[in-house]
Order: C-alpha cells, then structure tokens, then sequence
C-alpha cells in the first residue's frame, strides 16, 4: 500500500498553523514554538512549490526570537 503524504502547501500551512499557535509544554508551561520554527526549516530545502516555502519563510521571519509566554 502507498503511503498518502501531504503536498508543500498543507504541510506549511501545518506549521505555519503551530508556529502562530503554538502549544505548550505541560511540564515548564513555555510555547513550543521554536521547536515548529526548526521543524519548518528543516522542512523548507524538501519542498518542490516555492509558495508553500516562501509562506513558511515569511512566517518564520515574523514570529523568529517572539516569546508570547
């Protein structure tokens, strides 16, 4: 059976989702954001669509270094 994955798009848009709201950690109470930011990054240099990359970049640009703890 073929594994079903996810185009560009709905996978930045999946972090782009977690980097702007981000969950947070049970055990300290901190955003996990910076972990979605490293996932999007390690992500972007995989992509074939170049919207899908430049979407995820301008997020990262904006939330980069934000602490909304």
């Amino acid at each position: 059976m073929e594994k079903k994955v996810a185009s560009d798009i709905k996978f930045a848009y999946f972090l782009i989702k977690h980097i702007e709201n981000p969950c947070t950690d049970p055990q300290t109470g901190l955003n996990i954001r910076d972990f979605y930011i490293r996932e999007a990054e390690r992500a972007i240099p995989t992509f074939t669509d170049s919207t899908a990359a430049d979407k995820l970049r301008e997020c990262i640009y904006i939330y980069r270094g934000r602490d909304d703890n």
